[in-house]
C-alpha cells in the first residue's frame, strides 16, 4: 500500500476555494475508515451484561454465613443488579477505548484522493415562474388552519 500523498497532475485544473461553493471541480480528500461508536458501546454494554450473569452465577449465597459475620443480606437479583451497573459502565468504557485506539490507528492509514465535486440543481417546472413556490391543493385547508411561521423581525438577544 503507498502512504504518500497523491501528486495532482500538472494539466488537472486547480482545487475551488471555500469561497466558490456551489461550482464543480475537483479536491484532494483524505479517506480513512473509521469506528462506529455506538456498535462499539453496544457490544461493550452486551459484555458487561453477561460478565454480571456470570459473576452473580459464580459468587455462592451462603446466608448462614453471612448472618454469622455481620454482612448483609442480599438476595441473588440484588446481586446481579449491582454487578450489572458495575459491568455496563466498565465494558461500555473499555470498548470505546478500544474504538479510540482503532480510530488513531486508521487515521495513520489515511489515504489522499481526488474527488469530483458535484452540486446537482433542480430545474423549475417549466410552467412555474422562477421564485414562486407551488401548494398542493390538498394541503392548501392544512396551510390555511396552520399558516406557516414567520421568524421574527427584530435583533433581540443578538449583540
Amino acid at each position: 500500500m503507498n502512504t504518500e500523498p497523491a501528486r495532482p497532475e500538472p494539466d488537472s485544473p486547480p482545487a475551488p476555494s471555500d469561497s466558490s461553493v456551489g461550482r464543480a471541480g475537483r479536491r484532494q480528500v483524505a479517506v480513512r475508515r473509521s469506528p462506529k461508536y455506538g456498535n462499539f458501546a453496544t457490544v461493550g454494554a452486551l459484555l458487561g451484561a453477561v460478565a454480571a450473569f456470570v459473576l452473580t452465577v459464580a459468587i455462592p449465597q451462603d446466608l448462614d454465613y453471612a448472618r454469622a459475620n455481620g454482612f448483609a443480606e442480599y438476595s441473588q437479583l440484588q446481586i446481579f443488579g449491582f454487578l450489572l451497573l458495575i459491568g455496563l459502565v466498565v465494558g461500555i468504557g473499555l470498548a470505546l477505548t478500544v474504538a479510540i485506539l482503532l480510530d488513531r490507528r486508521s487515521s495513520r492509514r489515511s489515504r489522499i484522493v481526488e474527488a469530483d465535486r458535484v452540486d446537482v440543481h433542480e430545474a423549475p417546472d417549466a410552467g412555474t415562474p422562477a421564485g414562486t413556490e407551488t401548494i398542493d391543493t390538498a394541503s392548501a385547508p392544512a396551510l390555511e388552519q396552520n399558516p406557516p411561521q414567520i421568524p421574527p423581525t427584530t435583533n433581540e438577544g443578538k449583540a
